[in-house]
């Protein structure tokens, strides 16, 4: 029997139009005629026989069944996408798998670590993305996420990795030739802020003894790699863990200015969708996963100094909700 399939010109010029809710931008970004994409909506909407857009003179908007349809044929788009690169990549051989990252967190912590995986699966292909907040995995092709926060990530499960520990650290020029700076010296500066870490300074100086401190001025950084930039370049101090600012340490363009650090309230975990559990390949990526951040928690607790007593292995609350997660 021959299927009801609708072409992939249809297709695409829907999703150009249901992006943009413009015919106009649609034809631009698909270099066609507005006619063109025009037509091949309408003979979309008739072979489903469905209205998928209301029009209003020459303005358009999403039909209910529209904005449905819409989302299914953009996770459709991006797979035929991502298979086509990939048959075009690897000749139809090996496995790959798709995961997000916190953008640093991911080029400065798991990048670098994926030579030891590919030596384990080299016939697998790992592609990192750069996620900096929650998405549902039903709506996307990726298979896990590297996140920070709490193990709770609706329609998936969670692998505890490690906690956060932060360290005040500014430019060298703060220290002022001394070997640290005190609590009191460091509030007095310009506070930086990461926006998902609003609480850090808080609980920092909560740590430190200190009171009657506007912790909350300041500016504030969406991603930590903003952060560092900011810190290295003298606008103030910044909470930050070690491990992503090791080449700024090793350069002199940062130093820690205290050694007093406060954990965070959350930790990372990598996230995957429930209905991949059984997947044999993901399984033996989270397994990796699993040995690499359990000897990260092993070097930073054995190291010298509070920074590595900071992480330590005991488990924090976030750590003991983790094991209470589906994936344990």
């Amino acid at each position: 029997m021959r299927r009801r399939l609708p072409s992939i010109g249809a297709l695409t010029a829907f999703d150009a139009a249901a992006r943009h809710l413009s015919i106009t931008r649609a034809a631009d970004e698909l270099a066609l005629t507005e006619s063109a994409v025009s037509r091949q909506i309408s003979l979309l909407e008739e072979q489903l026989g469905v209205r998928l857009f209301h029009r209003i003179k020459k303005r358009i908007s999403l039909t209910r069944a529209g904005a449905m349809y819409s989302a299914r044929v953009v996770q459709t788009i991006e797979r035929i996408e991502r298979d086509t690169l990939e048959v075009m990549g690897h000749e139809g051989d090996g496995a790959v798998l798709e995961v997000a990252a916190l953008p640093t967190v991911g080029s400065q912590w798991l990048v670098p670590r994926l030579v030891s995986f590919y030596a384990q699966r080299p016939g697998v292909t790992v592609h990192v993305s750069a996620r900096s907040t929650r998405f549902f995995f039903s709506e996307s092709a990726l298979d896990g996420a590297l996140y920070f926060g709490a193990p709770d990530w609706a329609g998936a499960r969670t692998d505890y990795l490690f906690d956060e520990v932060l360290l005040p650290v500014g430019s060298p020029a703060l220290l002022e030739g001394a070997a640290s700076v005190s609590p009191h010296a460091i509030v007095r500066r310009r506070l930086l802020h990461l926006m998902t870490r609003p609480e850090a300074w808080r609980r920092w100086c909560g740590a430190a003894g200190l009171g009657d401190v506007n912790v909350m001025r300041g500016p504030r950084f969406e991603v930590q790699s903003m952060l560092i930039s900011a810190a290295c370049a003298g606008l103030g101090v910044a909470l930050l863990p070690r491990f992503l600012i090791g080449d700024q340490l090793r350069s002199g363009k940062l130093k820690v200015l205290s050694d007093l650090p406060v954990r965070s309230e959350g930790a990372y975990y990598f996230a995957y969708p429930e209905e991949k559990a059984a997947d044999p390949v993901l399984a033996e990526f989270r397994a990796w996963l699993q040995a690499q951040s359990e000897a990260f928690r092993r070097r930073s607790a054995g190291g010298s100094g509070p920074a590595g007593r900071g992480l330590s292995s005991r488990p924090g609350p976030a750590r003991r909700a983790a094991r209470r997660s589906p994936a344990e």
